[in-house]
Parts: C-alpha cells; sequence; structure tokens
C-alpha cells in the first residue's frame, strides 16, 4: 500500500512537470508506445495521377456511393467524399491500374468542407462523330495498348487499324458506322 502511494504520488510528480497529451493516433509516451499506425491501414486516399485513366471502376465498387465521376466541360473528375466513407478498401483492391490507394493519414477531421474530398481530374475525349464527351484520353489509351498486345502478328495489323477508327467514336455510333468504316467483326471471317 505504501509502495503504491509512492508510486503514484511520484507519477502526479512527473506529470506535473510534462505534458502529458500524446499525438493522435500514433503518440508516444516516453519510453512507451500507445499506439501504432500500421502500414497496411486505411485511411484517407490517395491517386496515382501517373496511374489512374479515369474508367470508373472504383465508383461502381463503392458499397457507400462515395466515389462519383463527374463528367462537365471535357473533364472527368473522379471525387471521393470522406465523410461518407466506410473505408472498406474495395476500390483500392478493384482498381486494374492500381492508381487508389488507402494511405495510413487517419486525422481527416477538418473544417473546410472541400477538403473532405480526394479528387482526381482527366482530359476527356469527343466523339468523331456525333462530338458527344465519351471517354478519358488515358483510358482509350490503355484499352488500345491492353488489346493488341494480346493479339497474333498477323491480326494485330488489322485489328490496330480498326482499333484507331473504333475508340474515337461513341457507343451509338460505333453501331452505325461500323459498316461504313469497315471495324465490324464479320470482315474477320
Amino acid at each position: 500500500m505504501v509502495n503504491g502511494m509512492a508510486m503514484l504520488i511520484k507519477e502526479l510528480l512527473k506529470n506535473i512537470k510534462q505534458c502529458i497529451t500524446i499525438d493522435y493516433p500514433a503518440g508516444t509516451w516516453p519510453g512507451k508506445k500507445y499506439s501504432q499506425i500500421v502500414p497496411y491501414g486505411r485511411g484517407m486516399h490517395e491517386f496515382d495521377e501517373e496511374k489512374c485513366i479515369g474508367c470508373g471502376a472504383c465508383a461502381s465498387m463503392c458499397s457507400s456511393k462515395t466515389i462519383k465521376l463527374i463528367d462537365e466541360e471535357g473533364k472527368r473528375t473522379v471525387s471521393i467524399y470522406l465523410g461518407r466513407c466506410i473505408f472498406c478498401g474495395k476500390c483500392q483492391d478493384i482498381c486494374p491500374e492500381e492508381a487508389l490507394k488507402l494511405t495510413p493519414k487517419y486525422e481527416l477531421a477538418n473544417i473546410n468542407e472541400e477538403k473532405l474530398y480526394v479528387k482526381n481530374s482527366l482530359n476527356m475525349v469527343k466523339c468523331e462523330s456525333c462530338e458527344k464527351f465519351i471517354f478519358t484520353e488515358k483510358q482509350i489509351n490503355t484499352v488500345k495498348n491492353k488489346v493488341l498486345e494480346n493479339l497474333k502478328p498477323e491480326t494485330k495489323e488489322k485489328m490496330k487499324l480498326d482499333i484507331e477508327k473504333y475508340l474515337k467514336l461513341c457507343p451509338d455510333c460505333r453501331k452505325i458506322l461500323s459498316f461504313k468504316l469497315e471495324t465490324h467483326p464479320r470482315k474477320l471471317y
């Protein structure tokens, strides 16, 4: 009992001399570590702007509907609202280009609502026929490269010309113009 009281008084005197508030979420107490941030934790999202193609796979997988694709004035913006996110990590798992990651940044409180959004903007391409905005430039180039890399060389040359025409059109114009531009698959049979 006396030893316990002596230890308590010693700790009280020690704590009067120094601040006892530790940093959140991974502060340390002298000599002891009170919490840890694990490197694979699920905190704030981060886009790799070089890798993101704006395909929208993350938005389609988001169970809390916090990821939105906003298409306006030739730009596609992938927007994540952190105030609604449940940090499940499905968006990170489904991203085909590994462009979206959850970081170990957990302190998200902010007075400015705009800082609760993580955004990435990409340029879009217009359909050459009807001039509607269709896909992002990066998405078109990625699709073209992925389709061509798995074809045999003799088929690759034929398809390369078709893909150049095909990917510059919206889905509606592709249907209408496929025979006129000879991009239909029947010509291969």
